[in-house]
């Protein structure tokens, strides 16, 4: 016999507010249990138990005050373009930012409303 794993995630439900609104959107908007923001039942999605965040980088370059390309290191620790290269880095412009495609829109988690 196999025990189940406890669940580390809890719903949050937020209740609907009836003196500012109709009370239609009771059930609809959940507190991510990761992260805390507001989720929307209708607009972000949910996964299963099997889902991983669908979180990809996205490159872009970084221009200093004068609109020059800002320059940087990759995969090594290195200053220079001299000590990056012999440390096996990479000297590029391109830096990467997370972006959210599906889940939480903050955190990216498939399983914000805490189901899993």
């Amino acid at each position: 016999m196999t025990r189940q794993r406890p669940k580390r995630s809890k719903t949050i439900p937020l209740k609907g507010n009836k003196i500012r609104g109709n009370g239609e959107d009771y059930g609809r908007y959940y507190k991510c249990w990761n992260c805390g923001r507001i989720c929307n039942l209708d607009r972000d999605a949910l996964g299963d138990s099997e889902s991983e965040a669908n979180i990809t980088p996205t490159g872009y370059t970084q221009l200093d005050q004068y609109g020059s390309e800002v320059y940087h290191c990759f995969g090594a620790a290195g200053s220079t373009q001299a000590i990056c290269e012999a440390a096996g880095g990479e000297w590029t412009s391109t830096r990467y930012k997370p972006v959210v495609n599906s889940g939480c829109p903050h955190c990216g988690s498939p399983n914000w409303r805490g189901d899993f």
